[in-house]
């Protein structure tokens, strides 16, 4: 209906001057944004990385969870940690570990959190689950795994094998390596979307598989295959963009046509139809900077006006902000101040009654890098 979108502005109009007319003291107290926020630093009998690879949940009762990539000296085996927040952040303690209780190998790379938001088979809306690749410490072979919680993380199960990896579990071009799921529901069934090294005619390609009881998936389909072998396309992350039911896919390129391993998207009506568009570069229209490797996307509704994309890269503490069009030419860098860091996470969380950005960084996958775990709680960025 073309008279939504003055209805849009009249009805932010309208807010606005209630607002101005309010006295103070009815004016809700907006929550204090906070950047670089230390979660966990590790010690330095750390090995690798230290940590990497961030992620973050709220959850129902409003507190929040993070994990990410450890790299304490084992035995014993690897696990992924879970920190827990309970006052919108600032503070963090220990809450629990994930441990992998099927293969004896450890879970070592890429954890992700996704809460269901409806029943999928047994698993009720609310379900917390923990996927990612469990792996023994010679990466000889690797199993992308998914565990589930009903009870706020506080007990896990084993629930499934998306996909298994034969290895060596590394990013050598011919090693049978899987890496980095990634969930979206989609009309009661869950999309694992992942990275696969395991066909002989890709050095890596991005696929999807789907269940509708996190117990039994499909054959995978393809989401981004290049005609180059050595093309290396990773690190799929999708939204929804809720004001035009499109879908949003995210993914960095390496050994492609562009120095790096820059960011690209993709935007399509369903999110199992990747396949048939073409990538586009995210860059800043107004000055040529690009946010780098490792994108992660996040749609995030606005008071005003139809959402916005906000897309976050390694190599660049900014986001890079869009509107729902998604047009090549409309990213702009707004300055968060958050620093960056390899796969930083992005999540849309309540916090007092008021919808905030929480970004999660874990360090960067560069040799003396200084990692730790730290998180920052913003307001959403606006496009205008």
């Amino acid at each position: 209906m073309h008279y939504r979108p003055l209805q849009a502005a009249l009805a932010c109009l309208l807010t606005a001057s209630v607002a101005t007319a309010a006295p103070l003291e009815d004016q809700p107290q907006a929550p204090a944004d906070f950047t670089n926020n230390v979660v966990f630093r590790p010690g330095p009998e750390y090995t690798s990385w230290g940590t990497i690879y961030g992620r973050s949940l709220q959850i129902s009762d409003g507190s929040l969870l993070v994990t990410w990539e450890n790299y304490p000296p084992e035995p014993p085996l690897a696990t992924f940690p879970l920190w827990k927040s309970d006052d919108g952040g600032v503070s963090w303690y220990s809450y629990r570990n994930v441990t992998d209780d099927v293969h004896g190998w450890g879970l070592r790379y890429q954890p992700h959190l996704y809460m269901l938001k409806n029943d999928i088979g047994n698993f009720p809306a609310g379900t917390i689950l923990l996927s990612g690749m469990a792996v023994p410490a010679d990466l000889s072979e690797a199993s992308l795994d998914i565990y589930a919680s009903t009870d706020d993380g506080s007990t896990w199960e084993f629930v499934s094998h998306v996909a298994y990896a034969p290895g060596p579990e590394t990013v050598t071009n011919g090693n049978k390596a899987v890496w980095e799921p990634f969930f979206l529901e989609h009309e009661g069934r869950l999309i694992c979307y992942y990275s696969d090294q395991r066909d002989e005619n890709h050095a890596q390609k991005l696929v999807h598989v789907i269940t509708d009881d996190l117990k039994q998936w499909s054959d995978l389909v393809d989401d981004e295959a290049s005609s180059v072998y050595g093309h290396r396309p990773g690190m799929t992350t999708v939204a929804r963009i809720g004001s035009t039911g499109n879908y949003i896919m995210t993914y960095e390129v390496c050994a492609g046509t562009e120095s790096g391993c820059p960011a690209y998207y993709k935007i399509a009506p369903s999110p199992y139809e990747f396949a048939s568009v073409e990538g586009q570069l995210v860059y800043a229209n107004a000055t040529g900077e690009r946010p780098g490797s490792a994108p992660f996307v996040l749609w995030a509704e606005t008071k005003c006006g139809s959402g916005v994309i906000l897309v976050s890269g390694a190599q660049d503490d900014s986001l890079y902000v869009n509107d729902a069009a998604a047009r090549p030419d409309g990213w702009k860098r707004i300055d968060v101040g958050q620093q960056s860091s390899h796969s930083r996470c992005m999540e849309v969380i309540d916090v007092q009654g008021q919808k905030k950005l929480l970004l999660t960084s874990a360090g960067h996958m560069w040799s003396g890098a200084d990692n730790y775990v730290s998180v920052g709680v913003v307001d959403i960025p606006t496009y205008a």
